[in-house]
């Protein structure tokens, strides 16, 4: 029987899918009961990857090479690079954009697809390895609610991992059977976690490198030449596949645009106290509250069911999984180590020999490594047990376990915001058939950066070029024009706006922190010729921008 994930589906896989998509409803309660009305836009990444994949829904299936030019830091050009690609769920949304829907529920439904499809990965490749369905299900739970995705809602590539569990499944594949179909897939799984998140793909790189590594026996020397053969050229094939779909990434890293220090990855790095931390309410109230934000802002933390299981999968006799035990805790190894940052040297090491690493900032989201390591020996070790117990027995075992590791992860309810939609302003910026830009003051900079997000995601009713924007980072000059068009009506402001083609002034009086010169902005506005007032809803004042010679 062809036990790999693009055979036929069966009963068991689809109940399976049906399982974890009821389990994503239950964890991330109440979003489901509100798709459209519900969101966690309190936070700015949130509002970032919203837009992220409605652009690329919107752009991809028109104009595919213009899908990393995107609409915000006006003029600035390929600023999708500037952030996580986000191009699989981009491409997952199109049927959602060509049926009207819009940004905020499209982003709450990949969510739930995100869980789902990761926990039905580990689920395949758990259930491959055992042949145990139960082991399976606790694998699959493990991995896709942990106390690590579970805080990770506002980054919905954190969300989908499913790329890691295949890789890993493929890279098996290739060792015990080694069949060119299985280092076809296995690169491309890494182009797809490529196409996801930065991110994703170091992770699953180094993961598959680690694992490789503890098999050494099955590829090196001459019996084990045709494995080596397929993984040299899968990996070729995917590095440059990648590179290719990617290149306006390669561009921005050559221009020495996304190079973090060292410094910067010792802020976001985790400790050992962040295996330690979870949110997760049955242990946050207990004794997680004194890990969690006094000594780490990280949650790792795999659960006490997940580690008792793993225990147990490596005390195991079981001869068939000692390979494959050793590949987990291989992965395992790489990811708590380079979770550390630079409290090894060995992060450094990797930092300069690595491209893509420069780019990383958090090196804490390692730790992904080693909750996937937990998983699978955690699902290994339950496959044990219940080998052990007569049938019923065995069963009973498999609901328990999987209803303890629920139980352990349990964040519901969440805390989310309500959403009512974009201002209707935007829609008269939409209807206006002029491709000139908008501009939304106040325009933040420096701390207050993050706070242009609500701009950003309101692009997604006009998709007018915005001088404002929210990324990763952001393009040289950035700071000193949000300085001087914040200046408005100044001359020398003025003169901007018309260098840059901005069609429409947008300016939010309750974003001020000055109320007063908020109200002055406007009575200047209002005065000068070169701003027409258009429109106006609650706090929010439209200015259409006059040419100089009045055309406008």
């Amino acid at each position: 029987m062809n036990t790999h994930w693009v055979g036929r589906l069966t009963r068991p896989g689809l109940m399976a899918a049906g399982f974890f998509l009821l389990l994503a409803i239950v964890h991330t309660w109440p979003l489901a009961s509100d798709l459209g009305g519900l969101s966690r836009n309190d936070n700015a990444d949130t509002m970032l990857n919203t837009w992220i994949v409605a652009w690329v829904s919107r752009t991809l299936p028109v104009d595919p090479l213009g899908v990393f030019d995107a609409n915000i830091f006006h003029p600035h050009p390929d600023t999708l690079t500037y952030s996580e690609p986000l191009i699989v769920p981009g491409v997952m949304a199109i049927p959602f954009a060509r049926l009207g829907v819009s940004a905020v529920p499209t982003y709450n439904v990949l969510l739930l697809i995100g869980y789902t499809l990761t926990a039905l990965a580990m689920y395949a490749l758990v259930k491959a390895w055992t042949g145990d369905p139960w082991a399976g299900l606790l694998a699959g739970a493990l991995m896709a609610f942990n106390a690590h995705s579970m805080t990770r809602l506002p980054h919905l590539q954190a969300v989908h991992v499913q790329w890691l569990p295949l890789a890993i499944w493929s890279l098996d594949r290739v060792l015990t059977g080694q069949r060119t179909r299985d280092a076809l897939w296995l690169g491309l799984w890494i182009v797809l976690a490529a196409l996801t998140s930065g991110y994703l793909a170091v992770f699953v790189g180094f993961a598959a490198a680690a694992g490789a590594a503890a098999r050494i026996p099955e590829w090196w020397g001459r019996r084990g030449r045709p494995a080596l053969i397929r993984l040299a050229a899968a990996a070729s094939a995917a590095f440059l596949l990648a590179t290719v779909l990617l290149w306006p990434y390669r561009q921005i890293r050559v221009e020495g645009g996304v190079r973090r220090s060292l410094d910067s990855v010792a802020v976001y790095s985790a400790s050992l106290w962040s295996y330690l931390s979870t949110t997760a309410w049955p242990h946050f109230d207990v004794w997680s509250h004194r890990v969690y934000g006094e000594f780490t802002q990280e949650a790792l933390f795999p659960g006490v069911l997940a580690l008792g299981l793993t225990v147990a999968a490596l005390a195991s006799g079981n001869p068939s999984w000692a390979a494959r035990r050793r590949m987990c805790l291989a992965i395992a190894a790489v990811g708590f180590v380079l979770s550390l940052g630079t409290s090894t040297p060995i992060y450094g090491w990797a930092y300069q020999l690595i491209p893509p690493m420069q780019g990383m900032r958090a090196a804490a989201r390692f730790g992904i490594l080693v909750l996937f390591a937990v998983a699978a020996l955690a699902g290994m070790g339950l496959a044990d047990l219940r080998r052990r117990l007569p049938a019923r027995a065995g069963l009973v075992a498999g609901v328990v376990a999987l209803a303890l590791v629920t139980g352990e992860a349990l964040h519901a309810p969440l805390r989310l915001e309500p959403y009512n939609g974009l201002p209707e302003i935007y829609v008269q910026i939409a209807e206006d058939p002029d491709p000139g830009a908008v501009l939304e003051l106040p325009i933040f900079r420096g701390t207050t950066f993050h706070r242009n997000a609500h701009y950003v995601l309101a692009t997604t009713a006009h998709w007018k070029p915005l001088v404002n924007g929210y990324s990763g980072r952001r393009p040289d000059g950035f700071d000193a024009d949000a300085a001087l068009l914040n200046r408005l009506p100044a001359r020398a402001a003025i003169v901007r706006l018309g260098e840059l083609g901005v069609r429409y002034v947008l300016v939010h009086l309750d974003l001020y922190r000055n109320q007063l010169r908020g109200r002055e902005l406007v009575r200047r506005l209002d005065r000068h010729g070169r701003f027409v007032p258009v429109g106006r809803e609650g706090t929010m004042r439209l200015y259409r921008v006059r040419d100089p010679a009045g055309r406008r």
